[in-house]
């Protein structure tokens, strides 16, 4: 173990020698300095944990020792020796940066108490420079990070008063970022919330974050959409010390969400409206209404109706998948009969599986009870699961619809593949009615069923080798059983099949899609 090393400063060599005696015996190693001059020398090339300097020297005294050493002085432990009558100057020299003194004569006991006062003194004066320089660095990259944000950062004390904020909010309000410190922050952050609502003010209130409010920051010269986050300060103590809000500048996914919209009339004028008028043409042909056509003319004109009314239910899907993720969807809910519901979906898909020489069956009970939804949506849904079935399912295959109830949710849970649903979506528990759609296909792998609902995501039919449909079908799917408040899930071994489950709730459900 290294021993702590002291420099004795003092011209009595009898003296230097009874405090060697001591302080060796007491386990610390020592060195010797005759005077101020040398002891500035032993200084600048050695390391001590403590110097005992004596005030009167030759040469330069302590005092003047002091003076040289300066800054040092802040990491170096010094007591300082004194004769009677010179504690005045010993007084000085603590006022210079000695940590004590000690009046001679003194005794064995008297000295190493000084020492060891003096010593851990200065270790603990060392490990809180050393927190002081670490605090200093982490502030200085707290610093570089906050000036380095593209978002705006604001924090607040406990009061909701301004305390800091980034060169990125400064830039976008036109304003320096000390200017508003001490202020209070709906004076800042002026806004189409009211202030209470502010995301900084809520997390002071309620002592929790407050996460993704979409709202509109009022700068000096324009109006800026932003997408705001906050969460409380706690002190060490657990007090709530403040709050930071980060807010997003979303002036960019605005003027996306503007083109889109533009995009969307576009599919609606100048996409359906000629589809329209091109099958309204052909049927006036398919009808005879233009002369008479052969059974061969009518096949190729029933075709292209056909494939018309396959591009139309595409656009349609496109807006409808768009207007539930605007907000702008309305969905009629009324109390309707979901087995009438299921037995048309069945009726309008015979002619296919007669043709396709597919088995379709069902077993849907007559008592199912009412439930409140939107009929078209609903309808369109199982058509949707029901189209996607037919398409990978081959000839001599089977399609099959069955209904009934669910008593408990947490019957149906462990089948819900990885992906499909975020643990906070789901509920615990619940009654629910289930259909579940089977068909004998080719299967999905299996890594792909938690994603088969997103939007574009298709299905690949492997034995066919190619992809079919828009891979809309589905997220229309989840975007009508999400508005319904219930789920929706699919299960599947390649080369085996396939089962969609559908579960709407035993409850009134209040319309979300709107």
């Amino acid at each position: 173990m290294t021993r702590e090393r002291i420099l004795i400063v003092d011209d009595e060599a009898d003296i230097a020698l009874i405090l060697k005696l001591q302080l060796e015996d007491a386990g610390f190693e020592t060195l010797r300095a005759k005077d101020g001059g040398e002891a500035l020398e032993l200084l600048h090339r050695e390391e001590f944990s403590l110097v005992l300097l004596d005030i009167k020297l030759p040469k330069l005294d302590g005092i003047q020792v002091l003076e040289r050493l300066g800054p040092a002085l802040q990491e170096m432990a010094v007591v300082m020796m004194t004769a009677h009558g010179s504690e005045d100057l010993a007084v000085e020299s603590m006022k210079m940066g000695a940590l004590d003194y000690i009046s001679k004569p003194f005794s064995a006991e008297d000295l190493l108490k000084k020492v060891g006062r003096a010593l851990e003194f200065n270790k603990t004066r060392k490990e809180n420079l050393l927190l002081q320089q670490q605090l200093e660095e982490e502030r200085k990259k707290m610093a570089a990070i906050l000036a380095g944000m593209a978002d705006m950062m604001v924090a607040t004390d406990s009061d909701g008063r301004v305390i800091s904020i980034n060169q990125a909010t400064a830039n976008a309000l036109g304003i320096s970022v000390e200017s508003p410190l001490g202020m209070p922050v709906e004076e800042l952050l002026t806004s189409d919330l009211p202030p209470a609502r502010l995301p900084c003010k809520v997390v002071l209130r309620t002592l929790s974050s407050c996460l993704d409010v979409s709202h509109s920051l009022h700068a000096r010269d324009r109006i800026i959409p932003v997408l705001s986050s906050a969460t409380p300060l706690f002190a060490v103590s657990g007090k709530l010390a403040g709050s930071v809000e980060i807010l997003r500048d979303i002036s960019h996914l605005k003027a996306l969400e503007r083109e889109r919209e533009e995009f969307v009339s576009m599919l609606t004028h100048d996409l359906k409206t000629p589809l329209t008028a091109v099958m309204g043409s052909v049927d006036l042909v398919r009808e005879s209404r233009l002369g008479p056509i052969n059974e061969e003319q009518k096949e190729y004109l029933d075709s292209a109706t056909e494939s018309c009314g396959e591009i139309v239910e595409m656009i349609d899907t496109l807006l409808d998948v768009y207007r539930f993720e605007s907000g702008k969807m309305s969905l009629a809910f009324t109390e309707e009969d979901l087995g009438a519901i299921l037995r048309k979906a069945l009726s309008s898909f015979r002619p296919l599986a007669e043709r396709s020489e597919i088995t379709l069956s069902a077993a849907i009970p007559d008592d199912l009870p009412y439930l409140r939804l939107d009929r078209t949506k609903v309808g369109r849904l199982f058509g949707n699961l029901l189209s996607n079935a037919f398409k990978f399912t081959e000839e001599g295959g089977k399609v099959v619809i069955t209904a009934g109830l669910l008593p408990d949710l947490r019957e149906a849970l462990g089948r819900i593949p990885p992906g499909t649903y975020q643990s906070e979506q789901l509920p615990d528990s619940g009654s629910y009615v289930m259909i579940e759609v089977r068909d004998t296909g080719v299967g999905i792998p299996r890594d792909a069923l938690g994603s088969i609902f997103d939007k574009f995501v298709q299905a690949r039919n492997r034995r066919e080798g190619k992809i079919k449909g828009t891979g809309l079908g589905l997220a229309f799917c989840r975007k009508v059983m999400d508005a319904h408040g219930g789920l929706l899930w699919a299960e599947s071994d390649l080369g085996k099949g396939s089962v969609f489950t559908v579960l709407f709730p035993l409850v009134r459900v209040e319309q979300r899609g709107a």
